[in-house]
């Protein structure tokens, strides 16, 4: 099989039936297998998709594993020699697949990953100056709300993830309209949402982090292979259309918990001394803050006394999987420089 494309469903099955669909129907010269893993599966479920879809590989999951378990699982149960990574709330553009292998073919077998191009769907129009905000308004790494209406802008949801040195990733492009110039920050990791990744190099850093559960454990993956020596990369005309927090929701306590809890274990495990010593510091003024300033607190104190009650084990299992990596500070630094053009 030359290409394997995993999609992780869990209670979206709308969703996932047309994520699925716009995935068998893309046109390519390469052997496709499709492979769904469900997420806290029921027998009923899986067998209305095994019946829908009698060619799709059906991975039942009993327990929710999160993104980076679902992923795993698929990964195991795949044979392609290129892994595909499709969310189950986009949609693939025809040709998606076809550009994005062409895009990783070449850039040859030292190129890791290539990220495609995410587009947020429905039309968009920035909220007027003054106006009172929305919950549901996304906001723009310039401060600019954008706020969803049956006519306006088409917006990019990603080109990738950008790390900043403060170990924040983020993506690039966000908010973009599509007919804007594309940002200049430079591409450090790739956007589980929509990938093209080489098994052999999933194999030699180990794969997804299943700990991480949700949230950085792309951006894990694409550090590792960094360090590794692998590239990652930006296959423009590689589109998914995508409906944004349908799965998870955007700025929950969940999210903002797990990012927190992920981005320093992240760090933890890829980051050179000085970078974990400064994402630890920016971490702990971030608590002090949130506990005197409670009405703007990113996290709320049953959160931050969870995450370090769970920190002492999480961070013990990152330095050991860090020591197991045999990568010395010089090569975590070397790989650092990336973000010195970021800003």
């Amino acid at each position: 099989m030359d290409v394997s494309v995993v999609i992780v469903d869990w209670h979206q099955p709308e969703l996932t039936r047309r994520a699925l669909r716009s995935v068998l129907s893309q046109r390519v010269d390469a052997s496709v297998e499709v492979v769904l893993v469900v997420n806290e599966a029921d027998d009923a479920t899986v067998a209305a998709y095994r019946a829908d879809h009698p060619g799709v590989v059906v991975v039942p999951e009993p327990t929710n594993a999160g993104f980076a378990g679902g992923v795993s699982r698929g990964i195991a149960a795949s044979t392609g020699d290129i892994v595909v990574l499709v969310n189950n709330d986009a949609v693939a553009d025809n040709g998606f697949l076809d550009r994005g292998l062409v895009a990783l073919a070449a850039g040859g077998p030292t190129v890791g990953a290539v990220s495609a191009t995410v587009v947020l769907e429905g039309r968009f129009r920035p909220v007027v100056d003054g106006a009172p905000t929305s919950q549901d308004d996304l906001v723009a790494g310039d401060g600019r709300r954008w706020r969803r209406a049956e006519t306006g802008e088409t917006l990019v949801n990603g080109t990738g993830v950008v790390l900043d040195r403060s170990g924040n990733g983020r993506d690039r492009d966000w908010l973009r309209p599509v007919d804007d110039a594309p940002e200049h920050a430079p591409l450090f990791g790739f956007s589980g949402g929509a990938a093209f990744l080489r098994r052999a190099a999933l194999e030699a850093i180990g794969g997804f982090d299943e700990s991480l559960f949700m949230y950085y454990e792309d951006l894990d993956v694409a550090w590792r292979m960094r360090l590794a020596g692998f590239d990652v990369r930006h296959a423009p005309e590689a589109v998914v259309v995508h409906r944004h927090a349908a799965s998870s929701g955007s700025d929950g306590p969940l999210v903002r918990t797990q990012s927190m809890r992920n981005r320093l274990l992240v760090v933890a495990r890829n980051g050179s001394g000085g970078f974990l010593a400064r994402v630890v510091v920016r971490t702990v003024l971030r608590l002090v803050r949130d506990l005197l300033r409670p009405s703007t607190a990113q996290l709320r104190p049953a959160a931050w006394w969870r995450l370090i009650r769970e920190a002492r084990a999480a961070l013990r299992r990152a330095r050991r999987l860090r020591r197991g990596d045999r990568i010395d500070d010089t090569a975590r630094r070397r790989v650092e420089r990336l973000l010195d053009a970021t800003g």
